[in-house]
């Protein structure tokens, strides 16, 4: 009897692997799956050697992630990661013939890091992220028509035409896609949904922790530290609860361009024992612990053309651990969570945000009733163990 040769799959991501979720989930449950996986990412280990990251074999390129307000050097860094990719893919192609390349953006022409793979009979799959012209529209403050926009549209659906398969991880993103001119029979949409072994469903009631005071109030949130998050707005509203909740801590875990300017306000405004920092991405196993002592997340992202299209994992995540959460309504938001929530930040001023925080604490059984209640609504109708059949799904689509 003839033993069928194991499928395998390549991805490639600008990322540190182990602190991006997404990526994560999506290899390990390829491995799952009984794949085998190579994970093409920035380097992250002093060796720069191969990992084995629970089956997943991890190849770190010999470069790091560019951090700055430069667009020249952001784009820089991702064709020098590109290059590299690009090297990397080839020879391991050659080595392992792949059948399938998941390429992660951003940006949107990293898939032609997989062109040779492509060309010698590989699958593609664009796993689309953010979306590349609203995040430059509102990291570089330019308009719709500017040229610089135009061209990275025109990119953003000449990538797609190269794959065979573009994934995303809202649907109003998907839809923003076919109205960029990608082909609507291409997309796919995958939710960046907590992975149950990681995050456990706790029921904000019956499994709540302890109760807030104005002695004892624990504000967390992780992920992406940038402008457009509106994390300065946060600690401005903390100053303002200073002698109501003397108290109070918040808990920032996380990177980003915006950091050195959150450690500067914090600073100006006499706050240093009152706001940590962890000053990197952390993995995920490792702050779940200080994510459930926390009694309330904050995130009070700003509105603007690219949060728009945003569903944050970091809010799914806390009401996978029954962690109420005071967010801004966007459009993503309103598409999942429906047009009144007493949690939406409507003008997320700090004034608005102290106010909520308060009154959180205040009515914190009322908060947590509605959080099991969003919670039971959500998982309903999105849970990872059921979504993710629609990503292999679409693998054994690809392959046949």
């Amino acid at each position: 009897m003839s033993v069928q040769a194991p499928r395998r799959l390549a991805m490639v991501a600008y990322t540190h692997y182990q602190t991006d979720p997404r990526c994560r989930r999506e290899a390990e449950l390829c491995v799952e799956a009984g794949w085998e996986v190579d994970f093409y990412a920035l380097r992250s280990s002093a060796s720069g050697a191969a990992l084995d990251l629970r089956g997943v074999t991890l190849v770190e390129l010999d470069m790091d992630r560019y951090r700055g307000g430069s667009a020249a050097a952001y784009m820089l860094s991702y064709l020098e990661f590109l290059l590299r990719a690009m090297v990397a893919l080839a020879r391991g192609f050659e080595r392992r013939r792949y059948e399938v390349v998941h390429v992660n953006t951003m940006p949107d022409f990293m898939i032609f890091a997989a062109i040779w793979p492509r060309w010698r009979g590989a699958k593609l799959v664009l796993d689309i992220h953010d979306v590349m012209p609203e995040i430059y529209m509102t990291k570089f403050r330019l308009p719709a028509d500017h040229w610089k926009i135009r061209l990275i549209r025109a990119i953003e659906v000449l990538s797609t035409r190269l794959a065979h398969r573009v994934l995303t991880a809202e649907h109003t993103k998907a839809e923003l896609l076919a109205e960029h001119g990608v082909s609507p029979d291409k997309i796919r949409v995958l939710l960046n949904l907590p992975d149950n072994r990681i995050f456990p469903r706790r029921h904000p009631v019956e499994d709540a922790g302890s109760t807030p005071s104005t002695e004892d109030l624990q504000l967390i949130y992780h992920g992406t530290i940038a402008h457009r998050l509106g994390l300065d707005l946060a600690i401005e509203a903390l100053d303002r609860l200073r002698e109501s909740y003397p108290g109070a801590r918040l808990r920032l875990i996380g990177e980003g361009d915006h950091l050195h300017d959150l450690h500067a306000l914090t600073s100006r405004l006499d706050l240093d024992e009152r706001v940590s920092f962890s000053d990197a991405f952390l993995p995920i196993e490792t702050i779940v612990p200080e994510l459930r002592a926390a009694h309330l997340a904050v995130i009070p992202t700003r509105y603007e053309v690219s949060t728009d299209y945003m569903l944050p994992t970091k809010l799914i995540e806390y009401l996978r651990l029954g962690i109420p959460s005071l967010f801004t309504p966007t459009k993503t938001i309103r598409w999942y969570f429906g047009d009144d929530c007493v949690f939406y930040l409507d003008d997320p001023t700090p004034e608005l945000i102290a106010e909520k925080i308060a009154w959180v604490c205040d009515n914190i059984h009322e908060a947590r009733e509605i959080t099991a209640q969003l919670q039971q609504q959500f998982f309903e109708r999105y849970d990872w163990e059921r979504h993710k059949l629609e990503y292999l799904d679409m693998l054994r689509e690809l392959v046949g």
